[in-house]
């Protein structure tokens, strides 16, 4: 048995051990939080949909991790393996090294909670088995090990009186590493479904092209404060700086500018972030959210992807040193991103309904041609869910995500004609899954487009329609 399955077989051997530990009802263990807190996960998670916060856990995370008695062992695991397949075959569009099979996908490490009464932490790492990697290294998949969320926190609380202006006000700081992940409602984009996907098909995500502010897109070592007035004001302001070097290089591991797989991003200087929302008070059941969000992010390139580039109309960088060296001197591309997000709940047992929705707008300015043929580009994205769960135990789901913008040869350009494509895309996500445990969940889930790349039937050129890159997930996630 070489390497490659050996690493491929340890995380199956893992989950047939935690299967078994499950079978002797050692499921009492429960993650992290829940053990550190004594609840069970419905009280944190609404329904039991990790990673869907309910107003305490919303409390719990602003309140730095902290509440509960600190724990001896201050970790746990989460495991997800399935088997995605495109439409037009298990090597479609886009796709690399599917199989059809159930094969393990993630293993995340989750470590943290309360670490002092007011200082915390969500430190997650994550080992990714196959996974499609980008760059200019030879292998198109490999295992990785990294930094996944990081979030650590201080954290203080003020109660006043009933007749005080302000009777309620949590403050705190963060360093964390990625844009959004600070937030605590669901329609941020950090944290919106669909929340699990394949490392072998990304059409398990949903849209080919997102915006700037979008899942996983700045990461980036980051700073902020935050504050929330009487349970109903929030707001935060974070900034993002460069990644891969210096002292919070750890927070973006394994992105250096010596891995051919994995550059950094380089920020110009400190660049903003900033959420502000109004959250209802809780009502029979039902609580609602209102909020406004944004990001301007400068951001440099790599010196590969220059040289890379056909659209670049610069002056050629002057480069030397590690492969990923940032190109300084080919300017920056500018993102301007500002969205308008919202949540409703009903939460009262057995039933648990959820819906979110956000609408972005993003400028970009890209005058020397780094990613983009046009200097200025626009893009209008719209996500949405609903999901209804009964008993904890029983969940459906339904997502619609759709993109506009500017054709542009960042897109690709149509083989017939050699018109610029677009990032226009529409697509569906519903999904159903059984839960009979807390920490154990099965997931079938379908991304069917009905647009995608800027058209429905031949949008490439190529004779391919929208629906070859539909995908189907079934997925297993457990968390010990």
């Amino acid at each position: 048995m070489n390497s490659m399955n050996k690493l491929k077989t340890l995380p199956l051997s893992l989950l047939g051990l935690l299967l078994f530990f499950i079978s002797f009802n050692y499921a009492e263990a429960l993650p992290l939080f829940s053990r550190q807190t004594g609840q069970n996960c419905v009280a944190c998670h609404a329904g039991g949909q990790y990673p869907e916060l309910t107003p305490y856990g919303r409390y719990f995370k602003l309140m730095a991790y902290t509440i509960g008695e600190r724990t001896d062992l201050p970790i746990s695991v989460q495991f997800v393996g399935g088997a995605a397949t495109s439409t037009n075959g298990n090597n479609g569009t886009g796709q690399v090294h599917q199989s059809g099979q159930l094969e393990p996908n993630y293993l995340f490490l989750d470590v943290g909670g309360k670490i002092t009464d007011n200082f915390g932490a969500f430190s997650q790492w994550y080992y990714a088995i196959d996974e499609q990697v980008s760059g200019k290294g030879s292998i198109p998949n490999q295992n990785q090990f990294a930094a996944d969320i990081q979030d650590w926190r201080y954290a203080d609380h003020f109660v006043g009186n009933s007749a005080d202006t302000v009777k309620d006000f949590i403050w705190g700081a963060s360093l964390n590493n990625y844009a959004g992940a600070t937030d605590v409602w669901n329609s941020s984009p950090m944290w919106m479904y669909p929340y699990m996907g394949s490392t072998r098909n990304y059409s398990t995500y949903g849209l080919p092209y997102n915006t700037r502010l979008s899942a996983y897109s700045v990461h980036n070592p980051g700073y902020g404060v935050y504050g929330y007035v009487n349970q109903n004001f929030y707001g935060e302001v974070n900034l993002y700086q460069s990644g891969g070097s210096g002292p919070l290089s750890w927070m973006t591991y394994p992105a250096s500018n010596s891995n051919p797989n994995s550059a950094p991003a380089y920020l110009q200087g400190l660049n903003p972030y900033f959420r502000f929302a109004y959250q209802s008070d809780e009502h029979d059941g039902h609580n609602w959210m209102l909020g406004f969000l944004g990001a301007n992010i400068n951001q440099y390139s790599s010196c590969n992807t220059v040289a890379d580039s056909s659209s670049y109309k610069g002056t050629a960088p002057t480069c030397g040193g590690p492969v990923n060296s940032p190109a300084l001197s080919a300017g920056t591309i500018k993102y301007q991103d500002r969205a308008i997000d919202g949540q409703y709940q009903y939460l009262a047992d057995p039933h648990t309904v959820t819906a979110q929705a956000r609408y972005t707008k993003e400028n970009i300015s890209d005058p020397t041609g780094i990613f983009y043929s046009n200097p200025n580009n626009k893009t209008n994205s719209f996500m949405s869910k609903v999901s209804y769960v009964y008993n904890a135990t029983y969940g459906a789901a339904v997502a619609f995500q759709n993109i506009t913008g500017t054709g542009d040869g960042h897109y690709g350009v149509n083989a017939l004609t050699g018109a610029n494509l677009n990032p226009n895309s529409t697509a569906w996500i519903p999904s159903i899954w059984y839960q009979p445990l807390q920490n154990l969940r099965i997931t079938y889930q379908y991304t069917a487009f009905t647009k995608y790349n800027g058209g429905t039937i031949n949008y490439n050129g190529l004779g391919t329609n929208a629906s070859a890159n539909n995908a189907s997930w079934l997925y297993l996630w457990l968390a010990m």
